[in-house]
């Protein structure tokens, strides 16, 4: 018989049902326990999806054979679970950030690398066919000479979105705001096609939320290869257009807003190539995500890494690259 990959996830609020209900899509992963300091929504999650239930995550470790456990617990709550999870040799997948601080991530990767367990980041637009895509004419070098890479999250989230959680829009557990939460999964992408950023000189601002972190920011980059760029993000803005990708360079430019394609020309005729799913678009002014198949095409790659002894698709040093740049951003502008 096949082997089963044993999931539990630990953290149950919204996105820990997103990542229950990906793994449910799965034919070679069962999730077996779900785990929240809160017994409600433990509860609750664990008799939806058929699995047990804890409020403490070592006692969990201690009392379930488990091989993968999803962290989706706030921002700044990661490295203790990490540490535990890695003790009790259970592989780790994190949705982001991967932490909040360079320390901590760096932390993460190390107590993994020193277990010997696999350790990814949550970057599920990776797995959209448009994104594969372009990460192809890039690493073919159709675009010739990258030119410029910008990135914008221009979304809305109301004061009640900040006030309903503790954590959120504070230093200490969200790490930051639009940029850190929001905007992370730009900045990954940006950084997955235009390479490492070598200098950043931003800004940002408290525009119309009362919170202790940026609302918006600004960055221009420069990226190793020589290429420009910028990264926008925001939660102030009413009537967003969530997210937006430019990739420019001397034989080639692509503009992708969400996951749709507004221009995608190339010197040489690169073709798009990509079938046109029925894919439920994020939205710019809500923080649920409805359609599964990004988280389920990760976890999958996860639980395959498992089974074939290699690193995942997006690694926890992947992961902790996007954490870094924000930080570099935060840095020039004086937030932290």
């Amino acid at each position: 018989m096949d082997r089963i990959i044993r999931v539990a996830i630990i953290g149950c609020g919204a996105i820990g049902r997103v990542h229950a209900r990906a793994i449910s899509q799965l034919s070679k992963a069962k999730l077996v326990a779900v785990c929240d300091v809160n017994e409600g929504p433990a509860q609750s999650m664990a008799s939806d999806f058929g699995s047990q239930y804890y409020t403490d995550y070592h006692k969990m470790f201690a009392t379930e054979e488990l091989d993968l456990v999803t962290v989706c617990t706030p921002s700044g709550t990661r490295l203790d679970i990490c540490t535990a999870a890695a003790a009790h040799k259970i592989n780790i997948l994190v949705e982001k950030p991967l932490d909040i601080t360079a320390e901590r991530c760096q932390q993460i990767v190390d107590v993994c690398e020193a277990s010997g367990v696999k350790l990814g980041t949550i970057f599920q637009l990776r797995f959209t066919p448009v994104f594969r895509r372009l990460k192809e004419a890039v690493d073919q070098q159709r675009f010739g000479r990258l030119i410029l890479g910008n990135a914008q999250t221009i979304c809305y989230r109301p004061q009640s979105y900040y006030d309903s959680g503790g954590w959120r829009g504070t230093l200490a557990h969200e790490g930051g705001g639009a940029l850190m939460n929001q905007g992370i999964h730009s900045v990954d992408l940006l950084l997955w096609m235009m390479g490492d950023v070598v200098n950043v000189d931003a800004y940002t601002g408290t525009l119309t939320h009362n919170i202790e972190v940026e609302d918006t920011v600004t960055a221009a980059v420069e990226f190793a290869n020589g290429a420009m760029g910028s990264i926008q993000a925001t939660t102030s803005v009413l009537y967003g257009i969530d997210k937006r990708l430019e990739i420019y360079g001397e034989k080639g430019t692509v503009i992708i807003d969400g996951e749709t394609v507004v221009k995608w020309e190339f010197e040489d005729g690169f073709p798009l190539e990509v079938l046109d799913e029925k894919r439920i678009q994020l939205s710019a002014s809500s923080p649920l995500i409805e359609d599964v198949q990004g988280h389920r095409d990760q976890i999958g790659d996860m639980v395959d890494a498992i089974l074939e002894d290699r690193e995942p698709a997006v690694s926890g040093r992947e992961g902790k690259k996007a954490v870094d740049l924000i930080l570099a951003i935060y840095k020039s502008a004086g937030m932290i």
